[in-house]
């Protein structure tokens, strides 16, 4: 609606004035459905904003949009024509075409084959699926990538513990799930360091025995990294992570080095006395940076050098997303700026998703302490509390079908919680709360679509095939109180578009709550199937119906499912 006003407007009044309007809703304790201000055009108009709404009031007196235009000190509020205003609010776009014909590479997860993913991998993993559903669903041609850190010193230390300390165990023989088999042995080598300092100079012989292809230890990292990766897929499948391809450090790094050499021999980098090759970035302020360490070991600029560059033969992106915690962003600039130096691409074509840590409320989790919430223990806790709640509610139900609705009802939790704090924010994660059905939570969401379906079922009718007939429902019987309701569903393609923009999914979060809560106070007051009337019941019909597909379609780019029941 916001749009047709502006359209009216600009072929009545002025273009140049109408680009300066702002919408707004109506202040409380006021009437209508839309505000509009106009105090940026006061110093420019020299007027004050009451007369330019008088003025415009009388501009959109011919408006079929309108029923009326109505100065309430500095706002205009609009009160729409009833049929106008749910033509609109029914037919709101779930998508756009913002990013039409741009391709966006998304890089998120980023799994070390030392150890099992953790609750911070779990933040990263909310915002990657969230922002990649986001920008698809603004019309981006989206390319979900991964990169797997499977070498460095941390592989080195997790070789060292079970070459040491293991006698040739096995995850099986142990009976752990694979990649926690591997994360108890980094663990394992913490605390043999803290006996025994010695250890840790036998590392860098073990990596350059590993980049040489030495029989042993090439031949265990490749056992122990299939281990963890065993692993990791069957967290992935769980929480619904998937990409379109893998990179993996190990693949890259020969390739970064060349990149490394070309650029010395160009003058990009230059070489230090001690001999690592070098990049100068005094004049962006960041320093001299390493590109490739004195004895010709790679690190992980060396790697993503190559890795950035080989994504883009693949994908020829508009734009490269790298999802990584906010620590990282000194790392990413002079990623950017060097990638942009060697002429791969400008910097403007890079952009560091970054995010604040995920805290527990005793403190910071540390992997070399074993101190991290394990993802796989996280999701079997909140699913068993889940399925306690469903097996209550609905003891009639199958094994099976509890598990299943569990299951969605935990990955609605956690994504949820984890996404509705800003991503620059730090946060501290809590169960217990994140699972609750009745707060601002995910499961809350999930009830609400659960309920509206219900409605339908009730009824008798396939929401879809309902929702697609125009003609089982008329326009002229809806009232002033679905319009709250209409209200907020109009909002959808702002909210849509101002997430994709700022790459912010938390936008998405804030606009369901406030969707649902809408919904749950209309419901609260007016019946659905007890109308007083049967086209009014048709038409309420027919706004639950598009309350539920927004519901839906949000909670699908946050990558929660809503349940059959709960």
């Amino acid at each position: 609606m916001e749009q047709l006003i502006l359209d009216y407007l600009t072929q009545n009044w002025s273009a140049d004035h109408v680009a300066k309007l702002n919408f707004s809703p109506v202040p409380k304790g006021q009437s209508g459905d839309l505000a509009v201000n106009f105090f940026a055009l006061t110093k420019e108009l020299g007027k004050s904003p009451i007369e330019i709404g008088k003025e415009v009031a009388e501009i959109l007196q011919d408006c079929p949009l309108l029923e009326k235009a109505e100065q309430s000190g500095p706002y205009l509020n609009l009160f729409f024509s009833i049929e106008k205003f749910f033509e609109q609010a029914l037919s709101t776009q779930l998508e756009s075409d913002l990013l039409e014909n741009k391709t966006i590479v998304v890089e998120y997860s980023g799994p070390n084959t030392n150890k099992p993913l953790h609750l911070g991998h779990m933040r990263n993993h909310a915002l990657g699926i969230s922002v990649s559903n986001l920008l698809e669903s603004a019309g981006g041609n989206i390319k979900r990538v991964n990169i797997i850190n499977d070498k460095g010193l941390a592989l080195a230390k997790t070789m060292l513990a079970y070459d040491r300390f293991q006698n040739g165990e096995t995850p099986e023989s142990a009976d752990k799930k694979p990649d926690q088999f591997v994360g108890d042995c980094y663990v394992q080598y913490e605390t043999e360091y803290k006996k025994n300092p010695e250890l840790e100079k036998e590392l860098p012989e073990i990596m350059r025995l590993w980049e040489a292809q030495d029989p042993k230890w090439y031949g265990l990292w490749r056992t122990m990294t299939d281990w963890v990766l065993e692993g990791v897929e069957q967290t992935y499948t769980r929480q619904g992570v998937w990409f379109d391809k893998a990179y993996k450090e190990s693949d890259m790094y020969e390739e970064g080095k060349a990149m490394a050499y070309d650029g010395l021999e160009r003058g990009v980098f230059y070489k230090s006395e001690d001999g690592a090759i070098l990049i100068d970035l005094e004049e962006e302020d960041l320093g001299q940076k390493a590109v490739l360490r004195a004895d010709g070991t790679a690190i992980y600029l060396t790697n993503d050098l190559a890795t950035d560059r080989k994504r883009y033969e693949d994908y020829k992106y508009d734009l490269m997303i790298h999802v990584v915690a906010d620590e990282q962003a000194y790392y990413f600039k002079t990623l950017f700026i060097s990638l942009e130096k060697l002429g791969v691409l400008t910097r403007e074509h890079f952009h560091h998703l970054s995010y604040g840590l995920v805290n527990l409320p005793d403190g910071r989790m540390k992997s070399r302490e074993g101190t991290v919430v394990d993802a796989d223990n996280l999701m079997d806790e909140l699913s068993g509390i889940a399925k306690a709640e469903i097996s209550t509610r609905n003891p009639e139900l199958p094994e099976a079908e509890q598990h299943k609705i569990a299951e969605q009802i935990m990955n609605g939790a956690w994504k949820f919680f984890l996404l509705r704090t800003s991503p620059n924010k730090t946060i501290t994660f809590d169960a217990k709360k994140s699972i609750d059905f009745q707060g601002a939570t995910g499961p809350y969401l999930q009830y609400a679509g659960v309920r509206i379906k219900s409605i339908f079922e009730k009824e008798g009718i396939d929401m879809t095939d309902y929702m697609s007939q125009t003609s089982n429902y008329k326009l002229s019987a809806f009232t002033d109180s679905e319009k709250p309701l209409g209200v907020k569903i109009l909002e959808w393609p702002k909210v849509l578009t101002r997430s994709a923009e700022g790459k912010n999914p938390t936008l998405i979060v804030t606009y369901l709550l406030e969707l649902a809560q809408s919904w749950s106070s209309f419901y609260a007051e007016n019946s659905v199937l007890g109308a007083e009337t049967e086209e009014l019941k048709q038409a309420r019909l027919a706004l639950a119906g598009k309350v539920y597909s927004i519901l839906e379609k949000g909670l699908e780019i946050l990558g929660i499912e809503i349940p059959e029941r709960m």
